[in-house]
C-alpha cells in the first residue's frame, strides 16, 4: 500500500477523528504518502470565516504533528476545494492562505444539492439523466479553471444514485462531456483521482470505475493518484491495494502526489515488491 491521498478529519463537516489521531493510524498502516485534505466547499452555505478556521486548523495541526513526530510516513497537508466556481473570490482566497501540499478539486453537486444529501430512488429518469448532464459539465468548466492539483472522484454521484439507490445510469449519454473532461486534464498536467471509497460502499467500483479509466488511459491520461475518502480511522487505506492492482491491469504503471504543490510519482511496482521507498 503505497499511498492515500484523499482523506478528511473532525475539521471537515462530516469528519469524526482528531488530525494526531489520523497520522497515527496513516504510519500504522505503513503508507508511504498520506495527504489530508479537508472539505473546503463553496456550497452549502459555509462562511468564509468558518472555512478559513477550519482549514487553517487542519493544515496548522497536520504540520505541528510532522514537526513533532519522526515518521516513515510522508505526511501532506491540502484541501478538497469543492465547487470552486461557485464562490471563485473564496475559492481563490482559500488557495492563497496556507501552505498546501496538494489541492483536491471536486464537485458534489448538480447546482442544485449536494448528492449526499439526496434521494434517487424515485426520481424521473429524465430529471435524473438532466441532473447528471449537468454535473459533468460542471466538472468540466472546474477543470478549464484548473487552479488545482488533483480531480477527485469524477463520478461521485454514482455512490447513491447507482450504489445506493439502484438505479440505472448509461455513462455513454455522456462520453462526450467526459471524454472533453480527460483531454482537459492530460493539456493541463492535472492528476485523475481514482477514489477508492465506492469499493466498501454499496456500489463496489471505484470512482470512476475500470472503463472511464481505460478510456482516460486511451486517450493518452498517464496520471494518477488514489484516495480512500476517509472519514474515519477505520477506512484509512482501505481499498487502496484493490486500487493499486486495478490500475496496473489497466496500464498505468505510476502513482502521483504531491509536495509543495509540485507533482512526484512513484512506480506501482514498488508495491508489488513490498518496499517502503520513504
Amino acid at each position: 500500500m503505497l499511498l492515500d491521498c484523499h482523506n478528511h478529519s473532525r475539521h471537515s463537516f462530516d469528519g469524526k477523528e482528531t488530525v494526531p489521531d489520523i497520522c497515527q493510524t496513516a504510519e500504522a498502516l505503513g503508507l508511504s504518502y498520506f495527504a489530508l485534505t479537508d472539505h473546503c466547499d463553496m456550497v452549502g452555505g459555509f462562511t468564509g470565516e468558518f472555512l478559513r478556521k477550519a482549514i487553517g486548523s487542519s493544515t496548522g495541526e497536520l504540520i505541528a504533528y510532522r514537526e513533532s513526530h519522526q515518521t516513515r510516513c510522508q505526511l501532506l497537508c491540502g484541501m478538497e476545494l469543492g465547487d470552486p466556481l461557485d464562490n471563485l473570490t473564496l475559492a481563490e482566497e482559500m488557495l492563497s492562505l496556507y501552505p498546501y501540499d496538494v489541492v483536491i478539486g471536486s464537485v458534489h453537486t448538480d447546482g442544485q444539492e449536494d448528492y449526499y444529501f439526496g434521494d434517487y430512488r424515485t426520481m424521473p429518469q429524465a430529471a435524473l439523466e438532466k441532473s447528471l448532464d449537468e454535473y459533468f459539465k460542471r466538472i468540466l468548466r472546474m477543470v478549464e479553471w484548473g487552479k488545482f492539483d488533483v480531480l477527485a472522484h469524477l463520478t461521485y454521484p454514482l455512490r447513491y444514485v447507482v450504489g445506493d439507490a439502484g438505479r440505472k445510469i448509461d455513462l455513454a449519454l455522456y462520453q462526450d462531456t467526459i471524454d472533453n473532461i480527460f483531454q482537459t486534464v492530460i493539456e493541463k498536467g492535472l492528476v485523475l483521482e481514482v477514489n477508492v471509497s465506492g469499493l466498501r460502499q454499496s456500489i463496489k467500483e471505484t470512482l470512476p470505475g475500470k472503463e472511464l479509466l481505460k478510456r482516460y488511459y486511451a486517450l493518452g491520461g498517464r496520471l494518477v493518484t488514489l484516495g480512500s475518502d476517509a472519514h474515519r480511522c477505520e477506512d484509512i487505506g482501505v481499498g487502496i491495494d484493490e486500487g493499486e492492482k486495478l490500475l496496473q491491469e489497466v496500464g498505468f504503471t505510476d502513482l502521483c502526489w504531491f509536495s509543495e504543490r509540485k507533482l512526484r510519482k512513484i512506480p506501482l511496482s514498488t508495491s508489488l515488491l513490498g518496499k517502503n521507498p520513504v
